[in-house]
């Protein structure tokens, strides 16, 4: 017969566990049951394990799972990036705040501001120039005021 490895290991656990018992029963002058023994036997061995196919079913559909969220970061990632280039190319391309220095991070339409601007009225300026682009959700402006920037 052709047996996997497993089933071969349970058959022979089986058989020394059956042969122990015979051992023991013999020691004590009771003649042994083997069809009782390979019952019981049969009875105490491990569990059945879950059917390969099935496992490998798992598994692919959680590397399936894996792939899509990994994909979508990187989409999100890449939106954000683009979002950001967007405000700050808006920034540059706005009169009285090209010399500023502006950096842009973006994350979900949510836009941070950070740098410096020379007066209130530029840093306040850049905050509506950045709403006013596309895909900005909300405007979070950490800039400073630092006169002679």
């Amino acid at each position: 017969m052709n047996f996997s490895g497993k089933k071969r290991m349970s058959v022979a656990l089986s058989a020394v566990i059956t042969g122990m018992l015979a051992l023991s029963l013999a020691a004590c002058g009771d003649k042994p049951s083997v069809e009782k023994d390979a019952k019981d036997a049969a009875k105490t061995s491990a569990p059945p394990v879950q059917q390969p196919a099935k496992a490998l079913e798992k598994d692919k559909v959680e590397a399936e799972k894996i792939a899509r969220e990994k994909a979508a970061a990187a989409a999100r990632a890449k939106e954000d990036a683009a979002l950001a280039d967007n405000v700050k190319s808006a920034l540059v391309a706005e009169p009285g705040l090209k010399a500023l220095t502006v950096d842009v991070t973006a994350s979900d339409g949510e836009v941070t501001l950070f740098g410096s601007a020379n007066t209130r009225a530029n840093r306040d300026k850049a905050t509506r120039v950045a709403s006013k682009v596309p895909g900005v959700k909300s405007v979070k402006n950490t800039m400073a005021i630092v006169a002679g920037s």
